[in-house]
């Protein structure tokens, strides 16, 4: 069985979008996934590992535009997207204390689901194997919130293992 984040690639590779949105860039996998599915990428991160390990990555590419600041501050940059990603929790390889914050994380959601566009899609990728990793309890319990008139909201978890990953998609009707 393939992992959270490959199960969310599957999904978006069955598509083309104008833009995309990497809300937490990390080591920038996403963002260089993204970069083949969208004729234009945005990717944020606040740690400037992120920005350097992300700019080696994707350097031939010349559709993914790079930002060295807070994900709720996206819609500085773009007006309208139809796939964003969240991988909530620390950058793999850097410093496990930074990690994503459920008030900051809450805030981008609510302003992504603004500016989706109708048939557009937000996977939320949340790790809860770690101490501060209960963000995922606060954000479910806005998931559920959701008006089902406006989005489709589904979980998918491994139900036989704890603590692992699982991934919230919400798709904008």
């Amino acid at each position: 069985m393939e992992s959270m984040i490959e199960f969310v690639h599957q999904r978006i590779k069955k598509h083309k979008y104008q833009n995309g949105i990497d809300f937490t860039m990390g080591n920038g996998h996403d963002t260089l996934f993204l970069s083949d599915y969208c004729h234009h990428v945005y990717s944020y991160d606040i740690q400037s590992l992120a920005l350097n390990n992300t700019k080696e990555l994707v350097r031939r590419k010349k559709n993914i535009t790079l930002f060295l600041k807070s994900h709720e501050y996206f819609d500085e940059d773009v007006r309208d997207f139809e796939v964003g990603i969240f991988n909530l929790g620390y950058l793999p390889g850097g410093n496990h204390e930074c990690v994503t914050q459920y008030e900051t994380t809450l805030k981008t959601i609510k302003k992504a689901l603004e500016h989706l566009v109708k048939g557009g899609c937000l996977y939320v990728v949340v790790y809860i194997g770690h101490d501060q990793g209960k963000e995922s309890t606060n954000l479910d319990a806005y998931f559920r919130t959701l008006d089902h008139k406006l989005y489709n909201v589904a979980k998918f978890e491994m139900m036989n293992k704890n603590n692992s990953p699982y991934v919230v998609i919400i798709e904008k009707r």
